[in-house]
């Protein structure tokens, strides 16, 4: 790999993990925000909830009107969106101000997503585009295991308002790089014969297709339990638990070591299974851990070891279906392929925004809103897997998998 190909692959992964920085360097702030801006918990959930919203609709309108466009105008608007989103998060005086401030910085955060696949697409192909795809998703990787634990040490010397300060400098760096090392990944001639308005048309076929929505349903409602997971679980470990910031950051950070694992694992079964059997099996694992959870939790035996280990089953299986779920519902779609990711990320986004925001309103000062979403979510994902994928002669993604 060339020195300009690594380049992009690091700048591409850093806009990639705009989102999840701006989600996971936050969390152990949660509870300590709900004193300052004088709310409760289900509150300050909500404004993570506003968060996945913004990643929702951002990704579906910036990947159709990059290919008009070109894809540099459209990232500095994400970056300026996210930039000025943080810096009003950071002066956000009330938990409404705070919420609204979320969402914009959400529209912005999005653009990583869908752009960083975009500019690979555009510009290489074959192994190569897969090894820089590798690459964006291992700098992608490392953001949810730094980003809590960074941010507890900017609240062991400071304020919840310095996070925000940080992600706007962040977007500002971004902005300097990307003007400076990224280029225009969008010829001319495409941009010209490319008409946005198909992409919604697209999405309209995507939705009743049968080979693109058991899969990603299958995808969208186990992330949904994960993120009901971002939203509460500051909450169970640092309120509940009475642990510090810095602790349950590195339990998250384990579990976030979990989902890579199984991320860069699950080839391997693939090859020998088939995608479709590893997902069956990953949403089932899934489901049982969360649900035996959820009844330990209800019959008073959800000891600190066991949520721990049970949270890490559930986090580490969400790792295992993420990949040959996503390749079932692109497999059909090659034509297609930048609306259909678009179009996907939406569906994992949108569904967890209603997990998040399910937990928020039954907040309770208990595990058992986050617990019992996570396993509903679960058993909900291993039906889908279960009994709604199509029917295959033969086992589906062996092929792909080798190829990778």
């Amino acid at each position: 790999m060339d020195k300009r190909a690594l380049r992009i692959a690091i700048i591409l992964g850093a806009l990639s993990a705009l989102g999840p920085l701006a989600i996971d360097m936050y969390l152990p702030a949660l509870p300590m925000m709900v004193s300052d801006l004088a709310t409760n918990d289900g509150a300050v959930q909500r404004s993570l909830m506003s968060f996945f919203i913004g990643l929702t609709l951002g990704q579906l309108v910036y990947g159709p009107v990059s290919d008009k466009v070109g894809r540099k105008p459209v990232i500095y608007v994400g970056l300026a969106l996210f930039t000025l989103g943080s810096i009003g998060c950071a002066m956000a005086t009330s938990i409404e101000q705070l919420t609204l401030l979320r969402l914009v910085q959400g529209l912005g955060g999005s653009i990583g997503m869908v752009i960083g696949m975009a500019v690979v697409r555009d510009l290489y192909t074959g192994a190569l585009a897969g090894r820089l795809m590798a690459l964006m998703i291992m700098v992608l990787g490392i953001a949810p295991i730094l980003a809590p634990l960074f941010g507890s040490v900017v609240l062991s010397v400071t304020t919840w308002h310095v996070i925000f300060i940080v992600l706007a400098i962040y977007g500002v760096v971004a902005i300097a790089v990307v003007a400076r090392y990224l280029p225009e990944s969008r010829m001319p001639e495409l941009r010209a014969v490319s008409h946005p308005s198909a992409a919604f048309k697209h999405y309209a076929g995507l939705l009743v297709s049968s080979k693109f929505i058991p899969y990603v349903l299958a995808l969208a409602l186990a992330q949904a339990g994960f993120f009901a997971y971002l939203s509460a679980s500051s909450f169970v470990f640092i309120s509940l638990h009475s642990l510090s910031p810095m602790t349950y950051s590195i339990i998250f950070g384990v579990n976030a070591v979990g989902l890579i694992a199984g991320a860069q694992l699950n080839a391997r079964y693939v090859r020998k299974h088939g995608a479709a059997n590893v997902v069956r099996c990953a949403t089932v694992a899934y489901a049982i851990a969360a649900v035996v959870l959820a009844l330990a939790d209800q019959a008073g035996y959800a000891s600190l070891p066991l949520l721990c280990v049970l949270l890490f089953v559930v986090i580490t299986s969400m790792g295992f279906l993420l990949p040959p779920s996503t390749m079932l519902a692109m497999e059909a779609h090659g034509a297609i392929a930048g609306t259909a990711a678009a179009l996907m990320g939406a569906f994992q986004f949108g569904l967890g925004a209603v997990g998040s925001a399910v937990v928020a309103a039954l907040a309770d000062g208990t595990a058992a809103p986050m617990l019992g979403v996570i396993a509903g979510c679960g058993v909900a994902a291993a039906l889908v897997a279960n009994l709604a994928f199509p029917k295959r002669t033969a086992p589906a993604g062996a092929g792909a998998a080798a190829h990778h």
